[in-house]
């Protein structure tokens, strides 16, 4: 069983952590990005928890309709992809998205300023694809 209540307002909070940093006053291209340890920190987390939501919307989504159980957070989303959940070409941005999560959490060898910089500027509309996408699989699962 799929507890709606709790996938919306997890997909709030995304949208919420995505605003924080949209309106936040960002210091002007990479450079002034990845000198400016205060907001480059701010920006990463707010992605990371971001991406938190996401994988605790993943999980829940496997849980409740049985699909079967990913044994990586990356590997979850190809899960909803393959049962229609998420579109399969969005569930592939969807696992960079748990991958660099890890990069995040875990520090394997450093995080990249410019991957980090190309989120911030051109992909923040990932996490709007994945709040829309869900939020039309539940409006149909309903």
């Amino acid at each position: 069983m799929i507890d709606t209540h709790l996938i919306e307002r997890k997909l709030r909070k995304i949208e919420t952590f995505l605003m924080e940093i949209e309106t936040a006053d960002a210091p002007p291209g990479f450079d002034s990005f990845s000198d400016n340890i205060v907001f480059k920190r701010f920006v990463e987390r707010n992605i990371e928890l971001s991406i938190e939501q996401m994988i605790d919307i993943c999980k829940h989504l496997v849980s409740g309709l049985g699909l079967r159980e990913p044994e990586t957070y990356a590997e979850c989303f190809e899960i909803i992809g393959k049962a229609g959940v998420v579109a399969r070409q969005d569930a592939n941005i969807f696992k960079a998205m748990a991958r660099y999560r890890n990069l995040l959490i875990h520090g394997y060898d450093g995080v990249d300023d410019k991957i980090t910089y190309k989120i911030y500027s051109k992909n923040l509309k990932d996490f709007k694809l994945f709040v829309n996408s869900i939020r039309g699989y539940i409006q149909r699962y309903k």
